[in-house]
């Protein structure tokens, strides 16, 4: 799980770089004229539609990522459900007296 989400955050990166790139080559063929505007142009969307495949890509990794850790909340769920059962109640009174606690006070 933790290669997972290491080539999440490498993947987003990638994708932050390629956009400021591009945005840097666009910014440049506005200040340029002619061939060399046409091509920094160029040069900025194809970096803008890699950025659009990284995305879709962090995406679908963030999805498969989600679905693995249902699945095992789910396997363990099933597995110890009076166990899950106890933590969520546990968990339900310590907000209730937190928020009680707090409220008290106003």
């Amino acid at each position: 799980m933790f290669r997972t989400n290491d080539s999440i955050d490498t993947a987003s990166r990638e994708m932050r770089a390629m956009i400021n790139e591009a945005e840097q080559l666009l910014k440049a063929a506005g200040a340029a004229t002619g061939e060399k505007a046409a091509e920094l142009q160029k040069k900025g969307m194809d970096l803008l539609s890699c950025s659009i495949s990284k995305a879709h890509e962090l995406e679908r990794k963030t999805v498969h990522s989600i679905r693995d850790v249902a699945a095992s909340t789910d396997k363990l769920v099933a597995a110890n459900p009076w166990r899950s059962v106890a933590v969520s109640g546990l968990l339900g009174a310590g907000i209730g007296l937190v928020l009680g606690i707090a409220l008290a006070r106003d």
